[in-house]
Order: structure tokens, then sequence, then C-alpha cells
């Protein structure tokens, strides 16, 4: 899953963390069970926004997947904040590192989409970062390969040509007479 391969990166390469880096379903969670010393992060998703299936006969669709990255920092030494705000520009510097360009396992690139002040208090400061990674869905991840995979195997094509009156070309066509004129059986190679 996308977003614990996000929590791994982030722990193994963003050293002022120290493996402080977590997961919860949504912000709100965030407030209630943040408890990791700080500076910690916690990865949450955000949304997923498909484009529209561009294959007519089959299936492809790409979906792009939000996420974002909390970051929380010590904030009692200034209760303006000043001094964590000077922090988010170190932390920022490594999150992009770890992340920026990356293209988890199933995903594309990992790109930044924005950032915003969460919270401030005279504990600490919130700050999330906000990326977006695409993926492509395919038959594969469809009903359609099932249906398709429960179809006997095809082995041969007959097939029978009636023509429009082939005969005489002072007529007008009234369509085909139900004699067939010509036909081909094809059988296919089985591998």
């Amino acid at each position: 899953m996308l977003l614990l391969d996000v929590i791994a990166a982030l722990r193994g390469r963003v050293p002022l963390f120290a493996q402080r880096v977590g997961g919860t379903a949504s912000i709100e969670d965030l407030r209630e069970y943040s408890h990791l010393p700080v500076p910690a992060a916690y990865v949450i998703p955000m949304d997923e926004k498909p484009d529209d299936n561009r294959d007519a006969n089959g299936y492809a669709q790409s979906v792009d997947v939000s996420f974002a990255v909390v970051v929380f920092l010590d904030n009692t030494s200034d209760e303006a904040g000043q001094s964590a705000l000077a922090q988010l520009d170190v932390i920022r510097g490594q999150i992009f590192k770890a992340l920026l360009g990356w293209d988890p396992p199933n995903h594309d690139a990992i790109v930044y989409t924005g950032g915003s002040l969460v919270d401030l208090d005279r504990a600490r400061l919130v700050y999330q970062y906000e990326f977006s990674c695409p993926y492509v869905l395919d038959h594969d991840d469809t009903w359609l390969k099932d249906r398709d995979d429960a179809l006997p195997v095809l082995t041969s094509i007959h097939i029978k040509v009636d023509c429009i009156d082939p005969v005489d070309k002072n007529r007008a066509p009234i369509g085909p007479d139900g004699k067939i004129e010509a036909q081909l059986r094809v059988t296919l190679p089985q591998t």
C-alpha cells in the first residue's frame, strides 16, 4: 500500500525524525492520537481523483492519489512559532529529498502539491505537506479480466460470406439472398 511505503521511506530517509513516523486515517485522528515525541511526522490519506477511462475496448484509467505528511514540531521555546518555522525549512528539504521523484511500487513519481499550517499553540507547530502520486487501473484490475478468463479458448474461426446480388449488375441490390458465396475456416494454433 502506498501510505505504508511512504512511511517506510520517511523513516529510512529523514534522519531528523529518528524513525518517529506513523500513519493515521485522518487529520482529526492526529489531534487525539499524536503521541510521538517531536519532531515527528504522520502520513494520512487525502483523496483519489480518477480520469475518464481512455480505452474504448478495455480499461485504462489514470488515478491521482493524494496524501499528506503532517509534521509536528516543538514550539515551547517560542510561542509565536518563529523557531519552529525555521525548522520547517530543514524538514521540508529532507522530506522533498525522501519523496519527490520517487516512484513507489505500482505508482508513478511523487510530486509536491502544496502545504499549509494546520495548528500552532504553545507546545507545538503542526504543518501539512501535500503530495500526489498517479497510478493506472487497467484490464487486470477489473471484472472484465475475470469475464474474459472464463471464456472458452478460441480454437478456430469460420467465416461465411453472403454477397448482395454478386452476379447481376443491372439490378438494384436487394440484400443478401441467403446463399453462401464464399467461406473460410481458420484453425488457430494453441500455445
